[in-house]
């Protein structure tokens, strides 16, 4: 390696001359350790501050110096919306190297193999990927010989969001540079804990490790700054202001500088656009917590105690110090609040108004609570009100009779101009008092409105105090206000609408007949009765039956709830409902639809029984939406997210959407919808073995008028298969026909994916005895459905036909099941059906067949079965309820599961018994490690308890991951049967809801 050219004393890399103010120190160090790489001896330095600190001007002038002394420099920079790219930095490295051709294709052929299995996810213990031995050794060869020609300076900004593979390859790197001329300098910001902490861990352990930590400048270097750039007089009459307003981040001082430069040479330190920008920038690269915590003392000021901040902000109380240690570590903070008065107003004005009105709305009543004067309450009352105004904008002319509301680029709030998605919630209206009068003053009677008091029970929603009575979170009305007849028509239809929300249809039917009196009114409410077509299919005539379908340019136009309506109605066919919704979401996704019409439209889909393609629009609608959407959009989404993945047996994701569900939105708002959701839950928690923790949702309280409901019905359903697990198969055969006469009496029973009763009260006459009585019904629905579409009731009435027929059509009706179902996306059925087509293939002696299915069965993603115990619940009491189990850390085998998952039992064909040998072609070490993995024990955990190494571990895993076809350990927990309690070998439970506070922190 030829030696760097020694410098003379006067030479341009002098710290003092080249580095930047009050960074001579550091820089030195550097150049002292690319002196010893030109030496053959490499070192890994990390360049550790907080933000703003100057550890990117740093970096940049040292590598920019570097290059100049004839150093190989390779520079990458981590990115958070890269994080994602397998090897992204590996390859930024790379790109900027001197390689020959030959080099260059090998360095991009490891890159694109790395890239591939790189994919892969390690345990969870681990932060880094599994990139293979071929691809890290090729690449470190790739740099070793950069080094042979030339010192190699490795120079990486903003590490801690680089990609977990990256960073392998840099610890494999650094590991085997020490006697090699690589320097490695890694920049990472400070955050409240670290992104990746084995790879700090594991770097600080190497010899040739070195830290250098960035402080903030005191008074001394910013007068230095100040006199660099604006003169001796300038620093001498404004260092110490400068000072106290920047807290010595350097970023915060150059803006600083960056004003007074701009206004010229003032008497007093000017405090401008710079400087405010500047400050916004840090803030808003901070870590996203201690933001938050910057945005709650910006809405109640220092004053304000830990608690009252905790609860404003819904953080646990542990977590605050550290997010205000972060802000004074920066500069941005003095003495817990901002160092500039108008640096609050400056991150609020930051904030969507309709966030910001939500957080002055949760101040007021926390102040309220906490005895704080009136006019500091009214204070936040009033800001709260001008912000949910803002929110809203100017009406849209043509909407003026349309209680829809229009979500713009998802940007507004869901239902906020008077709306009301098919699961929306209405505000009240302007005829009494304000929204936020009427919460108090029921806030304050502790009224429950129309909803009896929620039973106390372990399985706890929502912390914190229950809202009160049937009001909801509503943009503000005071009285007075309604100054135009369009905004007046509005409130009056929103107004209706709340009372068959809340289950009043005496008085809703009593008020639409006075409003629709009046001349010239009855062409208003055309919307409304689509949605009241959906909410009481019995009350008043469905338009759509009158009208019919007009054509496919109503879905164009995103009118999901007419559709709906004519699903309903029987004027258009499933088949076609499902590609006009699909017109409706994909509009949605671009913006300017309504939330009525995309609640209405994955129903559409849901009813059309494609929950597949209701689980895909419901993760693009997330997606797009993230948390720029109020709390009650967020809710109906997740109620909709999980009765899908109810419907495709996913009933993790089933019982997390449902949780999610209520976490944004508490059941006493949810009016009669909230059926829904609780039907859910209790389903998941059914198929669960969960019992009592499904008989608490089933218990609590709901709406009077709720069995009126589509809502109602799900919940009777539910209620019909949680007696069926339990045993009780004359009760749930009597709730399924209860089911069976409401669809009837509805007109909406040619929809048997609404709620397919005729299969439930199949499975209740097979439970009973009665496989002829079984067969008819499945007949029966076979017939009512046509011959095309409903793929998922369809394989489940083969799969019932083939349980209750004789052996020789079995066969070939479990064939016909598992085409369906794996058409559907039904993956717990399709895993159920494959059981029983491997024992009929069996029955009929041919085993090639069996094993084949047998194999089919354990390829299902996320459903491949790893035996475990299995689990026969007993009978339990309804009442009185005991502490509710938590959530099993895993999912039971789909054999255990009661409804939609168990293999049902063939007339004159022996069930085998559960396998007792590992499935998937998993060893028994493998099967062992697989067990305890899914249980949440770490790796280290695993080793230690079944006297093996963690290398040993994770040889095992990734060999599961492979035989399984899974690729997270979220995953492998699906694959394993509930652990009995104190069976998890000290993996601490995992609570069965948790707190809203947790929800958020975590």
């Amino acid at each position: 390696m030829p030696p760097l050219p020694v410098s003379p004393p006067h030479d341009p890399y002098d710290p003092s001359r080249t580095a930047p103010v009050g960074r001579e120190s550091e820089y030195r160090r550097l150049h002292h350790a690319l002196d010893r790489c030109a030496a053959g001896a490499g070192s890994v330095i990390v360049l550790h501050g907080s933000v703003g600190s100057g550890r990117s001007d740093l970096l940049y002038a040292f590598t920019d110096t570097a290059a100049e002394r004839g150093v190989q420099v390779l520079v990458g920079t981590g990115s958070p919306l890269e994080r994602e790219f397998p090897l992204g930095l590996a390859r930024q490295l790379l790109q900027g190297a001197d390689l020959a051709p030959e080099e260059a294709a090998t360095a991009e052929a490891l890159l694109a193999e790395g890239a591939v299995s790189g994919t892969v996810p390690a345990p969870s213990d681990r932060p880094t990927g599994q990139l293979t031995q071929r691809v890290l050794e090729g690449l470190f060869r790739l740099v070793r010989g950069l080094a042979e020609r030339a010192p190699v300076l490795i120079a990486v900004d903003d590490r801690q969001d680089a990609d977990p593979q990256s960073l392998e390859f840099l610890l494999y790197l650094v590991r085997r540079t020490r006697g090699a001329g690589v320097l490695t300098v890694l920049s990472s910001r400070e955050t409240m804990t670290p992104v990746h902490p084995l790879f700090e861990v594991e770097l600080a352990r190497q010899p040739h490790h070195q830290h250098i930590r960035l402080d903030l400048l005191g008074t001394e270097l910013v007068a230095e700054v100040l006199r660099t750039r604006l003169g001796a007089a300038a620093a001498e009459r404004h260092a110490a202001e400068a000072h106290a307003l920047t807290g010595g981040n350097p970023l915060l001082v150059h803006s600083l500088v960056g004003d007074q430069e701009r206004a010229g040479s003032p008497g007093t330190l000017v405090v401008g656009e710079g400087y405010r920008r500047g400050l916004m920038h840090c803030l808003h690269r901070i870590d996203p917590l201690a933001l938050h915590y910057a945005r709650g003392v910006a809405v109640l000021g220092t004053g304000a105690t830990p608690e009252l901040l905790a609860e404003l902000l819904l953080l646990a109380p542990d977590a605050l110090p550290r997010a205000l240690y972060l802000l004074h570590a920066a500069g941005l903070f003095r003495d817990g609040g901002f160092r500039h008065p108008t640096a609050a107003g400056d991150l609020l004005a930051a904030m969507r108004p309709i966030e910001l009105a939500a957080l002055h709305q949760r101040a007021g009543r926390l102040l309220r609570a906490a005895g704080a004067t009136a006019a500091t309450v009214d204070g936040h009352t009033r800001v709260a009100e001008g912000h949910l105004r803002s929110s809203l904008g100017p009406a849209p002319a043509a909407g003026a009779g349309d209680p829809g509301a229009v979500l713009p680029e998802f940007g507004g709030r869901g239902g906020g101009g008077g709306g009301g998605g098919v699961w929306e919630v209405p505000g009240p209206g302007p005829g009494t008092e304000s929204a936020v009068v009427e919460d108090a003053a029921a806030e304050e009677s502790g009224a429950t409105g129309g909803f009896g008091p929620v039973p106390a029970h372990p399985l706890q929603l929502w912390s914190g105090r229950a809202p009160a009575g049937p009001a909801v979170e509503c943009v503000p009305t005071l009285p007075g206000t309604v100054t135009d007849a369009d905004t007046a028509l509005r409130h009056e239809l929103k107004r209706l609408r709340h009372h068959f929300w809340h289950g009043r249809t005496d008085e809703g039917t009593a008020a639409l007949a006075r409003f629709e009196a009046v001349p010239g009114q009855a062409v208003h409410t055309e919307a409304l009765r689509h949605w009241l077509a959906y909410w009481y299919p019995a009350l008043l005539p469905n338009p759509a039956r009158r009208t019919g379908p007009q054509d496919g340019a109503t879905a164009d136009r995103g009118d999901g709830m007419r559709l709906l309506a004519a699903l309903l109605a029987g004027t258009v066919s499933p088949e076609d409902a499902v590609v006009r919704a699909e017109l409706v979401l994909r509009a949605g996704r671009l913006g300017g639809v309504r939330t009525e019409s995309l609640t209405a439209a994955l129903t559409v889909l849901l009813y059309a029984d494609r929950a597949d393609r209701a689980t895909y629009w419901c993760a693009q609608l997330a997606e797009r939406a993230g948390a720029r959407c109020g709390a009650h959009w967020s809710a109906l989404l997740a109620a909709l997210r999980a009765e899908a993945a109810l419907r495709q047996g996913d009933l993790r994701s089933a019982d997390e959407a449902g949780r999610a569900a209520f976490a944004h939105v508490r059941p006493e708002a949810w009016g009669v919808a909230v059926g829904l959701p609780l039907a859910t839950m209790a389903a998941a928690r059914t198929a669960l073995g969960l019992h009592q923790d499904a008989a608490h949702f089933l218990e609590l309280a709901t709406p009077a008028g709720l069995e009126q409901t589509p809502a109602g019905l799900h919940h009777r359903y539910a209620l019909a298969g949680h007696r069926l697990a339990l045993g009780r198969a004359e009760q749930a055969l009597a709730d399924y026909r209860a089911c069976g006469d409401t669809m009837a009496r509805w007109g909406v029973d040619h929809l048997p994916a609404i709620a397919p009763w005729r299969l439930g009260a199949a499975r209740a006459q097979l439970a009973l005895g009665r496989p002829g009585s079984a067969a008819a019904l499945a007949d029966q629905q076979l017939a009512r459905l046509g011959p095309v579409g409903h793929p998922r009731i369809r394989g489940l009435a083969l799969r019932i036909r083939a349980a209750a027929g004789g052996p020789a059509e079995r066969t070939e009706l479990l064939e016909r099941a598992v085409a369906l179902l794996e058409e559907a996306g039904a993956e717990s059925e399709l895993s159920a059906a494959l059981g029983e087509l491997s024992e009929a293939h069996q029955h009929d002696g041919d085993p090639g067949r069996a094993r084949r299915a047998d194999r089919r069965v354990r390829r299902t993603p996320a459903l491949a079965v790893v035996p475990v115990r299995p689990q026969t619940p007993a009978p339990v009491s309804l009442l009185p309820l005991p502490p509710v189990s938590p959530l099993p850390v895993s999912l039971p085998p789909v054999s255990s599961l009661p409804m939609a998952g168990r293999p049902l039992p063939a007339v004159g064909v022996p069930v085998a018994a559960p396998a007792e040998s590992t499935a998937g072609g998993l060893s028994e070490a493998e099967g062992r490690v697989a067990e305890l993995a899914a249980r949440g024990l770490s790796n280290r955990d695993i080793a230690r308890k079944l006297y093996i190494t963690v290398s040993t571990v994770e040889q095992h895993l990734t060999r599961v991951y492979r035989k399984l076809g899974v690729r997270r350990r979220v995953d492998l927990a699906r694959l394993l049967g509930p652990v009995p309690p104190g069976a998890a070998d000290g993996a601490p439970p995992r609570p069965a809801f948790p707190r809203r506070a947790d929800l958020v922190a975590g």
